[in-house]
C-alpha cells in the first residue's frame, strides 16, 4: 500500500516521492527523532504477505547495516506498519551510474576512479559473507561530491527469494529475466552460473563488476543481442570484443583485468574483490599517468615497476589448531622483510602493502602485479606445544614456478635461526654470489623468544589502533622489556605507545615519565637506530612540546634510515604544526610513495593538504584510505576536519559520529564531535556533548584541550581560552597540534592565541 504524503511510517514522515522500481517506491522522508532527511523504500505489497521472505530480508539487511562501509548505501532501519513494509536508508544526492553513462560517459581515469570504490564496497561485503547478486549501473550511485555507493544490498536478495524456483538447475524464462533484480540478476550483468540457475557466490559479483567496468570503458554493454535469449547465449558462449576497440585508448593491463573478471568459469576469475581492488589501485598508475585523457595519478598509488631483484613477503598462514598465532605469523613475515631490506640490490615491498594481502585467496601473479615485484614469499606456521613447523616457498610471479621451498621442524626457541635461514635461502635463490657479503644486522636485538613474542603482540596491537589496543600494546611492550631488558626495539615501542596514549587522553604526568624512561633506556642500549630517534622525536613533540628538539630527532632518524615510514609521517605532523605546509606535504608524500597501500601514509598526505587549505583535494585522497580501512580512526579524524572546512557539515558530523562510536565514545573524539556540531550550527547537540564530557570528567581525567575544541565549535572564544589556559597548565600533549588544527583557525589572530603560542615556545609566536 502506497503511503500518502504527510503521513508517517513509524517515526518517519513521508515528504515526497522520489521514484519507483522493481522492489517498490522510494520517498523522501524525515526522521522525526534525529531530525534528518532519509530515503524510505516502501516495498511492494506482495513482500509483506510472505512473512518468511520478510524475516530473511530483515536478517540480510541487518548484516548489510552492520558493514557501515563508505561505499555501500547505509541502511538505517527496517519496519512494518499499516500493512506496509519499508526500509530506511541514507539520502543521496547525485545520479546513478546508468544516468552518468547516458549523460557524459567516462575517460579511462574517471572509470577507474569510479570502479575502485565499487570493488572496495564489494570486498567489505564479501568479507562478511554477503553477496549482492544484482550489481549493475542502476545499482551504483555517484553523489554530487564524487562519492560512489552501491545500492540495494539485501533488497536484491529479497527479490531473488521471491522468484526462486523449485530446482537449482531451473533455467529462468525470458520474461523473468527482463525484470531488474529477478531471480538470478539482470540480463547483461549475470554470470554464466546465474543464468544456469546455479547458486551465485562472490565471484558472480566480480563478473557483474567486469561487465559494468566494460560498459564504462567501451560505451556499450559487454553482452548484447536482439532478445534476452540472445544475451543469455552470449553470456554463456561468447567473449566480448576488446575494450581497446572503443574510441578511448585503454591500457593493456586494464584490458586484461576486465576480461579476467568476465571469465566464464568462476575459478578463472579473480578469486576475491580485495585482490581485484589492489590490482586496480596499484598496477594501473603508470599506464594512467601517460594515458591520452591526461587523468591524474591516483592517490595512494605507486609508479613502481618490478626490479630484477624484487620480492613481497606475505603474512604467513596460521595453521595451528587454535588459530591463535596471528601475531606470530605477522611477526615472522615482518622479521624477514626487515632482513631483506638491509641487503643492497634487493627491492622489498613494504610491510603495510604486503600485509594488505593477508588471507587473500588470489593467485601469486595478481599479488606480484599489484605490488610491482617479480617474486613472492609465502608460508605457514603450525605450533604444538614447544614444537614449531614453518614452511616457506619463493614463487616466481611470471610463471608461478617455485624457485625455492623448504620446511623446518624445530623447537620454538629456534625461531630466530629459521628466520635467518629463510632470508639467506631467498637471497641465495635470487642473487647468486650476494651472500658472500657480510650478513646485515637483522635489527632484532633480542635472543629471548618470550620477549620476541611479546614485542610482536605489542606491534600487532599498535598497528590495529582499535579501542583499548594502545593500552594493550603498552602492556605487551613493557612485558617484553622485563623479559629482555636489553631489547631496544621493545623500549622504543613502549615509548611510542605512551606518547600516543598521552595524545588520546592519558594524564601527561602518567604518560610522560613512562615514555621518557623507555626512550632513555633505548638510547642507552643503542642510540644508532632510526626507530629510537623517531620515538624520541615523537615524545619531544607530543609530551614535551619541544619543537626544535623534536625536529632535530626526526632529522637524525631520517639520516640513519631515509625509508623509515613512521619517522617520515611523524616529522610531517611536526612540520604541519609549525605551519611549514609544503615541507610537511613533501615528507608525507615520501612516506606514501614508500608505503603506497598504507591507510596511515595516505591519510597523512590528506592531513597535509587539508591544513594547507586544499580541502577539496584532501577529501578524495583521505577517502582512499577509508575505503582501504573503513574503521581506521586517524582517517576519520582527518576526513571529518576536511569536510567541515569544506562546508560539508552533514558529512563531517557523520564521520565524527562514527569515530566516536568506534572509539567507545572516547573523550578525544567527543571533543571533536562537539566541535563539529557547534560549527554546523547545532548548538543543542554540541551542548549535550559538552555535558557528556562534564559528566565523564567527574569520574575520570578529561584533557582540557578536549573542552577547548568543543567550545571553539560554539564560537565561544572566552570559554575556549579558559580551557586552553588550563591545557597549557597541564602541558596537554594535544597542544602539539596548535596551530595546525581547524577549531582554532578563526582565533589565530586573537592576541590571546598569540600569547598562548609564546607561552608554549612555539616558533610561530614571533611571526
Amino acid at each position: 500500500m502506497s503511503p500518502k504524503i504527510g503521513t508517517q511510517l513509524g517515526p518517519y514522515e513521508i515528504l515526497a516521492p522520489l521514484g519507483a522500481g522493481g522492489m517498490g517506491e522510494v520517498y523522501l522522508g524525515r526522521d522525526t527523532r534525529l531530525e534528518r532527511d532519509v530515503a524510505i523504500k516502501v516495498l511492494h505489497e506482495r513482500f509483506s504477505e510472505d512473512q518468511g521472505a520478510l524475516a530473511r530480508f530483515e536478517t540480510e539487511v541487518k548484516a548489510v547495516a552492520a558493514l557501515a562501509h563508505p561505499n555501500i548505501l547505509a541502511i538505517y532501519d527496517v519496519g512494518y506498519e499499516n500493512e506496509t513494509s519499508f526500509a530506511v536508508t541514507e539520502l543521496l544526492k547525485g545520479e546513478t551510474l546508468r544516468e552518468r553513462l547516458h549523460s557524459s560517459g567516462f575517460s579511462v581515469s574517471k572509470a577507474i576512479d569510479t570502479a575502485l570504490p565499487i570493488v572496495h564496497g564489494l570486498a567489505a561485503a564479501h568479507d562478511k559473507g554477503i553477496v549482492h547478486r544484482d550489481l549493475k549501473p542502476e545499482n551504483v550511485f555517484i553523489t554530487t561530491d564524487g562519492r560512489v555507493k552501491i545500492l540495494d544490498f539485501g533488497l536484491a536478495k529479497l527479490q531473488r527469494q521471491e522468484n526462486e524456483g523449485d530446482g537449482e538447475d531451473e533455467m529462468p524464462t525470458a520474461a523473468r529475466l527482463t525484470v531488474p533484480g529477478t531471480m538470478m540478476g539482470t540480463v547483461g550483468y549475470m554470470s554464466p552460473e546465474q543464468v544456469r540457475g546455479q547458486e551465485a557466490d562472490h565471484r558472480s559479483d566480480i563478473f557483474a563488476f567486469g561487465a559494468t567496468l566494460y560498459e564504462m570503458l567501451a560505451g556499450e554493454r559487454a553482452f548484447m543481442g536482439d532478445s534476452d535469449a540472445d544475451v543469455v547465449s552470449a553470456i554463456l558462449r561468447e567473449h566480448p570484443a576488446d575494450v581497446s576497440k572503443s574510441s578511448v585508448p585503454v591500457p593493456p593491463v586494464l584490458e586484461r583485468i576486465v576480461h579476467r573478471c568476465l571469465e566464464k568459469s568462476p575459478h578463472e576469475r579473480f578469486q576475491s574483490a580485495r585482490d581485484l581492488a589492489f590490482i586496480l589501485e596499484t598496477s594501473l598508475d603508470a599506464s594512467l599517468a601517460t594515458s591520452s585523457d591526461g587523468g591524474p595519478q591516483h592517490a595512494g598509488g605507486s609508479n613502481r615497476t618490478a626490479s630484477p631483484a624484487s620480492i613481497a613477503v606475505l603474512p604467513f598462514a596460521d595453521m595451528s589448531p587454535a588459530k591463535d598465532q596471528d601475531y606470530f605469523c605477522e611477526g615472522m613475515a615482518e622479521e624477514i622483510i626487515n632482513a631483506l631490506t638491509k641487503i643492497e640490490g634487493v627491492s622489498v615491498a613494504s610491510r603495510s602493502s604486503s600485509f594488505q594481502f593477508k588471507g587473500s585467496a588470489g593467485d601469486i601473479r595478481s599479488v606480484g602485479e599489484a605490488l610491482g615485484v617479480n617474486t613472492v614469499l609465502e608460508g605457514s606456521v603450525r605450533t604444538a606445544g614447544d614444537r614449531l613447523r614453518v614452511t616457506a616457498q619463493l614463487i616466481n610471479v611470471e610463471d608461478g614456478y617455485h624457485l625455492w621451498s623448504d620446511r623446518y621442524d624445530r623447537q620454538m626457541e629456534d625461531v630466530f635461526e629459521i628466520q635467518d635461514e629463510i632470508s639467506e635461502s631467498i637471497v641465495g635463490a635470487l642473487f647468486v654470489g650476494l651472500m658472500g657479503r657480510k650478513r646485515p644486522d637483522r635489527g632484532r636485538h633480542t635472543s629471548n623468544l618470550e620477549a620476541y613474542h611479546l614485542f610482536m603482540k605489542g606491534q600487532h596491537n599498535w598497528y590495529r589502533r582499535e579501542k583499548d589496543s594502545l593500552q594493550k600494546a603498552a602492556e605487551f611492550f613493557e612485558e617484553a622489556t622485563h623479559e629482555d631488558p636489553q631489547y631496544v626495539l621493545a623500549h622504543a615501542g613502549l615509548a611510542n605507545a605512551y606518547s600516543s596514549l598521552g595524545l588520546y587522553g592519558m594524564r601527561r604526568d602518567i604518560a610522560y615519565p613512562k615514555a621518557k624512561a623507555a626512550i632513555e633506556q633505548a638510547q642507552s642500549i643503542n642510540n644508532d637506530l632510526a626507530e629510537v630517534h623517531a620515538a624520541l622525536g615523537l615524545m619531544r613533540n607530543w609530551l614535551e612540546l619541544d619543537w626544535a628538539g623534536s625536529e632535530q630527532s626526526f632529522k637524525q632518524s631520517i639520516s640513519i634510515d631515509p625509508d623509515y615510514v613512521l619517522g617520515l609521517c611523524w616529522y610531517s605532523f611536526l612540520l604541519n604544526s609549525l605551519r611549514r605546509h609544503e615541507e610537511s606535504l613533501a615528507m608525507a608524500e615520501r612516506a606514501r610513495d614508500l608505503d603506497p597501500l598504507s591507510p596511515y601514509t595516505i591519510t597523512t598526505v590528506g592531513f597535509s593538504l587539508y591544513r594547507q587549505g586544499r580541502h577539496e583535494e584532501a577529501i578524495p585522497i583521505t577517502w582512499k584510505a577509508l575505503e582501504m580501512e573503513p574503521d581506521f580512526l586517524y582517517t576519520h579524524w582527518v576526513l571529518g576536519g576536511a569536510y567541515m572546512r569544506n562546508n560539508q557539515h552533514e558529512e563531517s558530523i557523520a564521520v565524527f559520529e562514527k569515530a566516536a562510536t568506534l572509539s567507545g565514545r572516547s573523550s578525544f573524539y567527543l571533543g571533536w564531535l562537539a566541535w563539529a556540531y557547534g560549527t554546523a550550527g547545532d548548538r543543542d547537540r554540541a551542548t549535550r556533548t559538552i555535558e557528556e564530557l562534564d559528566v565523564r570528567s567527574e569520574a575520570e581525567y578529561v584533557a582540557a584541550s578536549f573542552f577547548a575544541w568543543a567550545y571553539a565549535g560554539l564560537d565561544d572564544a572566552d570559554q575556549t581560552f579558559v580551557w586552553l589556559d588550563k591545557a597549557v597548565e597541564e602541558m596537554g600533549p594535544q597542544l602539539f597540534l596548535m596551530p595546525a588544527i581547524a577549531p582554532f583557525d578563526t582565533m589565530y589572530s586573537d592576541p590571546r592565541f598569540q600569547d598562548l603560542l609564546e607561552r608554549l615556545g612555539h616558533p610561530d609566536a614571533s611571526r
